[in-house]
């Protein structure tokens, strides 16, 4: 066992909620290395939200579609995905350019993740009672989406491992409650994808969500549907630890942070503190950096 994977098996995880603006389904938390911010949307709240380490102060801004997504960009502004596309948002107008638009009809984008060349990898779900119509999305610098995975209800768990060439896919529709391995060509795109298993949660608390890697590739998955935890694994899919969380339904955690120290965690709405933002200093666990969208 590496010193990190030491600290995330028995290091004390204390967390802080934010109450600025409790969200009625937070999401999708990244730290913005360019710009020393941590993006999140609200999806059920129709907003795209920027919280300010210091102090925790929080701002958000009315999205035009239902927001699913947001990541930071090359551009210096960040991508969000919503049902008709992705859009690049500019704080400083408020407006938002739709840069890839989506043909499917009838979904949104829900996660997404950025490998290590700058590649996009993005998933749709159903906006109507849960059907398997969800695609994984491959989108690179010539801003086309190009179809990976299919046959998902709900694609979550979305995190790239430069080390090992990985992906991480996870559903988190009941039936599903999965987390897979996909093995990535740097130099090439696929077109169709052969998913390994890494690890079922049918057995432990809550369904799998939104996810983050440390610096070290251990998997940090929110355990959302009553499971008031994240859910840690290591690289070879052993799970090395358990940690409370404040919410009952968490979504996503996020390194964060100048030394990418800091845990963020967001969650569905519900009684306080459910929905509001928590944050969690670390002691010997670092995140793995968050490399931005390379839009060309």
């Amino acid at each position: 066992m590496t010193t990190t994977q030491g600290a995330a098996t028995r290091a004390p995880i204390a967390f802080t909620i934010l109450p600025e603006a409790p969200a009625a389904l937070g999401e999708s938390p990244v730290w913005d290395e360019a710009n020393g911010v941590l993006w999140w949307v609200d999806i059920d709240g129709h907003t795209v939200r920027r919280t300010d380490p210091d102090g925790g102060a929080t701002r958000a801004w009315p999205a035009p579609e239902t927001p699913g997504f947001v990541v930071p960009t090359r551009l210096g502004l960040p991508a969000v995905g919503m049902e008709t596309g992705i859009f690049l948002f500019d704080p400083r107008t408020a407006t938002f350019e739709r840069v890839v638009r989506l043909d499917q009809t009838g979904v949104r984008f829900n996660d997404a993740t950025v490998d290590w060349t700058g590649r996009l990898w993005a998933g749709t779900l159903s906006m109507t009672p849960p059907e398997p119509v969800g695609v994984l999305y491959a989108i690179g610098a010539d801003r086309q989406p190009r179809p990976v995975v299919a046959d998902l209800y709900t694609p979550n768990g979305l995190a790239a491992d430069p080390a090992r060439r990985r992906l991480y896919l996870a559903d988190s529709h009941p039936d599903r409650q999965a987390v897979w391995i996909l093995d990535l060509d740097a130099t090439a795109w696929p077109t169709t994808a052969e998913r390994r298993p890494f690890a079922s949660m049918k057995d432990l608390a809550g369904r799998p969500d939104g996810a983050a890697l440390d610096s070290d590739g251990n998997y940090w998955c929110a355990a959302v549907g009553g499971g008031r935890a994240i859910h840690v694994f290591a690289p070879d899919g052993a799970l090395l630890r358990t940690v409370p969380v404040p919410a009952l339904h968490p979504t996503k955690p996020a390194f964060g942070g100048p030394a990418r120290n800091r845990l963020y965690l967001t969650s569905k709405g519900g009684p306080a503190p459910d929905g509001a933002l928590a944050v969690a200093d670390l002691a010997g666990v670092t995140g793995a950096p968050v490399v931005p969208w390379d839009l060309g």
